[in-house]
């Protein structure tokens, strides 16, 4: 599978209304035209200055990025970057995974994935990193332009172009996605969902990506969770949900079994 660059991200998906001000930016004038050309795609303004925008959408050489230059506590870009950090520890560790447990990988067998909730696709690149197949759906278009960034250049390196070949990124609402999946008599091995929990009022409580992340659009209120779930059982036998350790069950509905960690569980429904 052959990625776009984050500038042509498609443009064709549903427009989202944003919790705050965002504005593309770029860091050196030789990447000016490729945020002029990522702003009118996303029909973001463009800015040089940071202005009046809360958030900041930049281009720069060390990848798509996105900023908050106002907040102590929100210091430094959230990035999309497979090829280092946490993630490629994590890839190192697969053993470790209750996400690959979670999704029904077992022996030799790697089911074929869709990730109805991509976000910064982490998860979805640990599970492509074990040999499966993975379809992300991301409806946010900025959360999907970072991620296809990130994509872009785990593709140029060496140790992640097989994983990042493995991962196809669609934008668009994963509800309707799956209700079309439905009329067209379409079945998916494993959905995995990882829905955005709604935020606590003590900010130290939340990783910094997260909070950038509900900067952009606020968690789905219970009758779209309700409606997602019922989407993604209706087209797989097997749905598995990352959850927070003590969150309630998505839409208050008991699942088949649950696979506790320290801080999170994934609560898996079976059909």
């Amino acid at each position: 599978m052959k990625y776009q660059p984050a500038k042509s991200v498609p443009v064709d998906c549903p427009a989202t209304k944003h919790r705050y001000s965002i504005a593309v930016t770029w860091t050196v004038p030789a990447l000016a035209a490729q945020a002029e050309e990522l702003a009118r795609q996303l029909a973001l303004p463009l800015t040089e200055t940071e202005g009046q925008h809360i958030l900041l959408l930049r281009v720069s050489q060390e990848g798509l990025e996105l900023v908050k230059l106002d907040d102590p506590h929100l210091n430094g870009p959230v990035r999309v970057d497979f090829t280092a950090g946490a993630i490629d520890y994590r890839r190192q560790q697969q053993g470790r995974e209750l996400l690959l447990k979670a999704v029904g990988c077992k022996g030799n067998r790697r089911p074929v994935v869709l990730d109805a909730t991509g976000g910064l696709g982490r998860d979805s690149f640990l599970l492509a990193a074990a040999g499966c197949q993975v379809r992300i759906i991301e409806r946010e278009p900025i959360l999907a332009a970072l991620l296809a960034d990130g994509l872009q250049r785990a593709q140029q390196h060496s140790k992640t172009a097989a994983i990042a070949a493995r991962i196809r990124l669609t934008v668009g609402d994963a509800t309707l996605f799956l209700r079309e999946m439905r009329k067209q008599g379409q079945r998916m091995e494993v959905i995995y969902l990882d829905p955005m929990f709604p935020e606590r009022h003590k900010s130290a409580l939340v990783k910094k990506e997260a909070q950038m992340l509900q900067l952009l659009a606020a968690p789905d209120n219970p009758e779209a969770e309700k409606e997602l779930l019922a989407a993604a059982l209706a087209v797989s036998g097997r749905v598995a949900i990352k959850r927070p350790v003590k969150a309630p069950f998505l839409a208050g509905r008991k699942p088949s079994y649950s696979l506790l960690g320290k801080t999170i569980r994934f609560d898996v429904y079976l059909s």
